[in-house]
Formats: structure tokens, sequence, C-alpha cells
């Protein structure tokens, strides 16, 4: 038995050191900056002698203000991602100096990552985003003076690319993200994460509870899937069902929990069978009933209370939960 406990071990560790070293091979392939051979850096202020109205805007950009002391060791200005310019400045020729729409979205992702390594962009290789063909292009444009220097805003950008996404947030439940009072990076991280590009260095719930922190606890009596995922009941961009439920009620809360007795369960001949395998007679139609009635009726902490399940009374006797 521990032979066979070890060797499981051993394979499970072999795979995913095998794993790590794929993923490692990948990005250092990947990650591959351009260079332009035999060319040196002759400062940014030479490129404004042709491309001056780039160079005005420039100027303006998040870029354009960094300081000297900001870039200790490295360029700053045009040529600290278009890379040295002598050789343009001798034949103005796009091959000899870096331009963007001649190199991969790999090769320019990796230009960025120069510079924005650190903070959440730590995660960027080998996260969803670069693994899907998108670069930081797609999102960015460094000559902009938007927020973020995004090409886009939100969601639009994000839209265009998930648009089943952008469906769910036109549904009758969904977070106020087509009103304008959220948006896609307020739960996710773009750049990558721990957690599936979501904002949590831990569990998913810890992200819900940032807003919804009434549902958090500590209950004496939790409800397990709040402990576990909030997405097993709910679908945080939207659904059909209210509260963002993925179903309606009661068949979400059938789909873990049988159908327990209460005063709504009786067949169509007007009995029901108690807990004790009593026949017991009324004359509700209760199945009807049960499977239109909500369980938050009764049941309405669902996401957790102090109070244990009511005591529920039946005809000839008591019974509880």
């Amino acid at each position: 038995m521990k032979k066979e406990i070890i060797s499981t071990l051993f394979i499970i560790l072999l795979l995913v050191f095998l794993g790590s070293c794929i993923r490692e091979g990948a990005i250092k392939g990947w990650a591959v900056i351009p260079t332009i051979p035999g060319a040196t850096y002759v400062g940014g202020e030479s490129c404004q002698d042709c491309h001056d109205e780039v160079g005005e805007g420039f100027q303006k950009t998040i870029h354009g203000r960094i300081a000297s002391f900001e870039v200790v060791g490295s360029q700053r200005g045009c040529e600290s991602c278009h890379g040295p310019g002598s050789m343009h400045i001798e034949e103005p020729e796009p091959e000899n100096i870096i331009t963007f729409k001649n190199i991969s979205k790999d090769e320019s992702s990796a230009i960025c990552l120069k510079c924005h390594s650190s903070g959440s962009h730590m995660d960027w290789l080998g996260s969803e985003h670069p693994l899907n063909n998108v670069g930081c292009i797609d999102c960015h444009k460094s000559h902009s003076q938007t927020k973020n220097l995004l090409v886009k805003s939100q969601p639009g950008l994000c839209n265009e690319c998930h648009l089943d996404i952008k469906v769910k947030t036109f549904y009758p439940s969904h977070h106020p993200i087509q009103e304008g009072k959220m948006v896609c990076t307020d739960c996710h991280q773009p750049h990558g994460g721990f957690f599936s590009s979501l904002k949590t260095e831990e569990r998913l719930n810890d992200l819900c509870f940032e807003c919804h922190a009434s549902y958090q606890g500590p209950f004496t009596f939790e409800h397990e899937p709040v402990v576990e995922d909030c997405s097993i009941c709910h679908d945080a961009h939207g659904t059909v069902a209210n509260n963002l439920l993925v179903q309606n009620e009661p068949f979400l809360c059938l789909q873990c929990h049988q159908f327990h007795f209460h005063s709504g369960k009786v067949s169509d001949d007007g009995t029901f069978t108690n807990i004790y395998g009593d026949t017991v007679t009324s004359e509700a139609h209760g199945f009807k009933m049960a499977f239109t009635t909500k369980c938050t009726q009764c049941h309405s902490q669902v996401h957790g209370s102090d109070l244990p399940s009511q005591g529920i009374s039946s005809q000839g006797g008591s019974m509880t939960r």
C-alpha cells in the first residue's frame, strides 16, 4: 500500500515538474526582444526632426513624462521601445528601427515587459491572454493619453473578445456593468493572477465578500456552497434567474437537497407520507404548491444563520429537523 502511494506521488510530482518545464520553455521561447544590429542610441530628440506630430503628443503621455532618474541604466523616450535609432536616421527605412507593426505580438509584449515586470504584471507570462495570442498592444497604445493607455474604454474593450460575457451582462439579473457603475477590472486582473485572473490571492469568495461582506459570516450554521465557492449558485456576469442565481428556485436547491417534508408535500389524492412512514391526509394539493414555492420563503438566510432549521409541526405529532 505504501509503495502504491509513493508511486502515485512520484508520478504526480513528475507531471508537475514536466509541466513547469514545458511552460518555462514556452516562455523563454516567447519572450524575445527584437534588436537592430549595429545601431546605437542617439536620443529621442532626433526622432522629432521627422516625427514632430507624434513627438509632440508623446510628450504629454505618461511615457513621455518619465524622468531620467526613474529609468537609471535604461533608455527613456522613443528609443526605450523602438530601439537605437542611429541606423534609421541615416537610412529612414522601417527595417532600421523597431516598429510594432512589423513584429509579432509576443515580441512587442517582451518590449513592454522590460519595464512593466513588477506588481500585477509579474504574472503576464503564462497567463491566459498571451497564451491566446493577445499582446499588450491589443489593449494598450503607448502614445495614448487615455487612462491606463487603453485603446478603448471598458467594458467595450473587453467585450470585443469576450462576447459570451457581454451577452450575460444584458440578462435581467446582472452586475451594473452596462450601467457604468462597474468595470471588468474591478474583479479581474487582465495581466494574469494567482486565481484565474481574478483579483484575489486566496478564495474566490474573498473577492465577492469585498462588496457583499454581510454574507461572509462567520455563522453558527453555515451553508457549505457559500464557504466553498459563490459561483456554485451564482453567475457573476448575469443570469435570467433573479439574484444572479444560475437557476430558479426550488430547482437550484434541489440539485443538492432532497425534497424534504413540509406541509406542502402532498400527493394528488390529498395524502403525504411523513418521515416515520405514516400516511397523513390533507386537503391541500402540496406537490403543486411545493414546485411553485421558493425555498427561501422559509429558509431566508441561505448564506448562513445563527438559528437552526425551524421545527415543523405535522398532523398527529411534531417533527423537527
